[in-house]
């Protein structure tokens, strides 16, 4: 099993249907073997440009050991998701479990 960071970019007009979407990408991960590290809702955030129109957009961090089978079915789900903007997948050379800088960002405000 591998080590993967995974960012989603959400339309942020459909709340209720990402919540459903990542917690659907959790339990795939889960049932598949795999463990969840570390979750985080960033929030709403205006983009840098637009996007088909949309200003803003939810940001959803996920970090996961998965093998590639899971990898490639998420893939495969968030390709035909019409809710998610944007996605990057990176594979990691460890787990991460500590908070990321944008949420000890937070923290300090």
């Amino acid at each position: 099993m591998k080590n993967y960071e995974l960012l989603l970019m959400f339309n942020s007009n459909q709340e209720e249907s990402n919540n459903k979407t990542v917690d659907k990408y959790k339990d795939i991960i889960t049932s598949k073997g795999g463990s969840i590290d570390r979750y985080e809702d960033w929030g709403v955030m205006k983009l840098a440009y637009n996007i088909n129109k949309i200003n803003k957009a939810r940001y959803i961090l996920l970090n996961f050991e998965a093998s590639n089978d899971v990898l490639a079915e998420l893939s495969g789900l968030i390709k035909f998701n019409d809710n998610i903007i944007r996605h990057m997948f990176i594979a990691q050379n460890r787990k991460i479990t500590e908070p990321s800088a944008m949420m000890q960002n937070r923290e300090r405000a």
